[in-house]
C-alpha cells in the first residue's frame, strides 16, 4: 500500500499511476482496506483504468466493512447517487452517519440537514443540534454559522462566541455580524468603538460584489442583509 502510495503521489519517486494501481490491487487481495478504498477511487474516476462504478461500490464497501472510516461516506455517495449499486437514499442516510461518528464535519453537517428537514429519517430537533454542534466544533464552517444562529434563540453569547470565532478566521460575513453585535449588545457590552473597527475590516474587504454600506448609515443603525454577503475569507487591510 505505501509503495501505491509513493507512486501515486510522486513521493521521492516519479509519479507512475500504472505502477501505483498494481501495488494497491497486490495490497488489496492481501487485505488492506485502505488500498480497496484507492482501488474505489480509480475505478470511479477512470483513473488509468476503464470506470467501472460497480467495481468502485464493491471496492469501497469491502474497505468500509473492513473498518476503513474514509469509505464510510464514499459507500453512502454510492447508493445517493445510484453510483454501482441502486439508488436507495434511506441506505446512503445510514452510511452518512456512521460517517459523522467518525468525526468528519461535513457529513455531520448533511445529518444535521436530515433530522432538519425530515428526509429519510423522522425530524428531530435535538438529533439535529447534536449533529450541527458536532461538525461546528470539528471545523464545517457551514455548520459554525447554523450553531450561532440557533444560539441567538436562546444563548446570545453562544452566538456571539461563534461569530467572532469566525470573523477572527476573517469570514467576510462573520465580520459584519460580529460589528453588528457589537452596535447593539447582542451576546456582548455594546461597543460603538469596537463596531466601528470591525465594520472598518469589513469596509477593507476587497470583494466587489459584497453589499455596500457606509459606516455612518451603520453606526445609525442602517443594516444589510448578511445572507446577502459572500462568505469569503479575506485579508482584511485593518
Amino acid at each position: 500500500y505505501h509503495l501505491g502510495e509513493c507512486y501515486n503521489y510522486g513521493k521521492r519517486i516519479m509519479p507512475d499511476y500504472n505502477k501505483a494501481f498494481e501495488w494497491y490491487t497486490k495490497s488489496s487481495e492481501g487485505g488492506n482496506v485502505r488500498a480497496m478504498n484507492r482501488l474505489g477511487y480509480y475505478y470511479s474516476f477512470g483513473h488509468v483504468v476503464k470506470v467501472d462504478n460497480k467495481k468502485s461500490f464493491e471496492f469501497y464497501l469491502k474497505s468500509a466493512e473492513g473498518g476503513d472510516k474514509y469509505s464510510l461516506y464514499a459507500v453512502g455517495n454510492c447508493y445517493h447517487d445510484g453510483k454501482g449499486v441502486f439508488q436507495d437514499k434511506n441506505k446512503a442516510f445510514k452510511w452518512y452517519l456512521r460517517a459523522s461518528e467518525k468525526s468528519f464535519a461535513y457529513y455531520q453537517y448533511l445529518v444535521a440537514n436530515y433530522y432538519h428537514d425530515g428526509i429519510y429519517v423522522s425530524k428531530n430537533e435535538e438529533k439535529e443540534f447534536y449533529w450541527i454542534r458536532k461538525a461546528a466544533i470539528n471545523g464545517y464552517i457551514g455548520a459554525q454559522y447554523k450553531l450561532a444562529e440557533t444560539y441567538l434563540n436562546s444563548n446570545k453569547k453562544k452566538a456571539f462566541k461563534w461569530y467572532l470565532k469566525l470573523a477572527n478566521d476573517k469570514k467576510l460575513r462573520a465580520i459584519y455580524l460580529v460589528a453588528k453585535c457589537y452596535r447593539d449588545g447582542i451576546g456582548t457590552d455594546k461597543n460603538l468603538k469596537e463596531a466601528t473597527k470591525w465594520m472598518k475590516k469589513y469596509e477593507a474587504s476587497k470583494h466587489y460584489n459584497k453589499p455596500i454600506i457606509t459606516l455612518n448609515d451603520f453606526l445609525n443603525g442602517s443594516d444589510i442583509i448578511a445572507f446577502e454577503i459572500p462568505e469569503y475569507a479575506c485579508s482584511y487591510l485593518i
